[in-house]
């Protein structure tokens, strides 16, 4: 059966039909797809175009079949598309009347009505995750503030820093990850319904009046560009992309951490696996998911790239491809980021083994370097001074600790006992002056930084969720 398409004399081939439906990806968005059209609804009785009594049967209509669908008590599978099965409900609930619903839209500027009413929540979904995360490295942070761990450059021991330092790095990470997702929600945030297929309509129809029921705070200028782009999920698709670079990093600096060769951390038994056939495993399995799924996600942008790629204006079939990446990438980082969470809520740092991986590697000798710039040598010849006591260091055994005035060789009478205070850990990283900087006291200031920041964040997504919920509520009657 066709549901549109009069011009045809023939009915659809089954195959076709099942090869073209859609129902099975966006029947996850019949609540906006409802919400929607009782905005539209109640816009097109403003104008005059319906009746107050055809604008309440037909809300009363889209209401009803809200709630049907929501306690799952419509089959989806005989309709094409979520706009399919409410438009036919719609009729077979009040009658003829539901025709005139469609009046004045199309499901081109439909569809993409209810991906952005859609999409605006998963942003605030997605940010209370990393929210949550982040308040979990945060924690972790303070808890080990004067933790003291080897910084790692190439993988090989670079210099001194704070556990907290390092743990703070990733909050930074993912404020920039809010702040993303938080700018990507303003072109999210943009009303398109009255572009109509492509052209709009001479129906006199108030965009922006509709726009207000549904609480958006821009209506879109260009009807062409409306029904044709979708370029706002491919920007949140970009910015959950890097998002999930940054948890995969951090996914795997906790499989390092916990391996022996390191050794740093421990990780809570519910949050590990076993090995089907070696007894004595304990593997970081959570971590290792962690950093494995971002593969998910990254494909999700690349896929709607693609799709997008070279597309003529405007509305072109391909675009149903848009909801499968969409839909994929939003499924993994909702499961990863509360997962993530309660990973480093249940991580233990090894002190001791920290504490003795700062005696490998001669972690402070650009502290070296610098004690000898302050004393006049040029930082080149300091450099290659302090890599040849380094070298015969590490020949015979011994760390910088153990340096003494014969090591200098013809800079001998530069020795002095505070330069091996200067090369213990604790002391240089307290000797840090620079803004941003590991020393402690940049790190207190960089946590209350965090915290102002998680406080801020936490309040907007609750204002913007309390904004759609009202506009929700108020139509859709829940």
């Amino acid at each position: 059966m066709r549901l549109w398409g009069s011009r045809m004399e023939k009915e659809l081939d089954q195959e076709v039909a099942s090869f073209s439906t859609s129902i099975g990806e966006d029947i996850a968005l019949y609540r906006y797809d409802i919400w929607g059209s009782i905005a539209h609804c109640l816009g097109l009785e403003k104008v005059g175009i319906i009746s107050s009594e055809e604008a309440q049967r037909i809300v009363g209509g889209l209401q009803e079949i809200y709630r049907l669908l929501r306690d799952g008590k419509v089959d989806p599978a005989p309709f094409e598309d979520v706009h399919s099965l409410v438009e036919v409900t719609l009729r077979e609930k009040i009658g003829e009347v539901a025709g005139k619903l469609h009046t004045a839209r199309s499901r081109n500027d439909q569809i993409v009505l209810d991906e952005r009413l859609f999409l605006r929540e998963k942003v605030a979904e997605v940010v209370t995750g990393i929210l949550s995360l982040y308040r979990a490295l945060l924690t972790k942070a303070e808890e080990y503030r004067s933790l003291i761990m080897p910084g790692y450059t190439h993988l090989q021991p670079a210099q001194p820093v704070p556990f907290a330092h390092h743990l703070l790095a990733y909050c930074f990470m993912l404020a920039r990850d809010v702040e993303r997702l938080e700018d990507a929600l303003r072109r999210i945030d943009r009303f398109p319904l009255g572009a109509g297929a492509l052209a709009g309509t001479s129906l006199p129809i108030d965009r922006f009046y509709v726009a207000s029921l549904l609480a958006f705070p821009e209506v879109q200028d260009n009807s062409m560009d409306i029904v044709s782009d979708r370029d706002f999920i491919l920007e949140f698709l970009a910015d959950v992309t890097i998002l999930a670079l940054h948890l995969s990093r951090l996914g795997e600096e906790i499989v390092l951490w916990n391996a022996p060769p390191f050794g740093f951390i421990t990780i809570d038994d519910a949050f590990t696996t076993g090995s089907s056939i070696m007894p004595q495993k304990k593997n970081p399995d959570v971590a290792e998911l962690i950093r494995g799924k971002s593969g998910e996600i990254v494909s999700s942008f690349v896929s709607l790239s693609i799709t997008l790629k070279a597309l003529p204006l405007t509305y072109n079939r391909d675009l149903q491809q848009d909801k499968p990446p969409l839909f994929r990438a939003i499924r993994e980082i909702v499961s990863i980021l509360p997962i993530a969470a309660k990973l480093v809520h249940h991580i233990t740092p090894r002190k001791e083994r920290m504490q003795e991986a700062l005696q490998e590697g001669f972690l402070t000798a650009t502290d070296f370097c610098e004690y000898l710039v302050e004393k006049g040598v040029p930082f080149r010849e300091a450099h290659a001074l302090v890599g040849e006591i380094v070298k015969k260091l590490a020949l015979q055994g011994r760390t910088l600790r153990e340096l003494t005035r014969e090591d200098l060789g013809a800079y001998g009478y530069l020795f002095e006992e505070a330069l091996l205070e200067r090369l213990r850990e604790e002391t240089s990283i307290e000797r840090r002056v620079s803004f941003g900087s590991a020393s402690r006291k940049e790190v207190a200031r960089e946590i209350e930084t965090c915290k102002k920041f998680l406080t801020q964040k936490e309040d907007i997504v609750k204002l913007w969720q309390d904004t759609w919920w009202e506009s929700f509520r108020k139509l859709v009657g829940e």
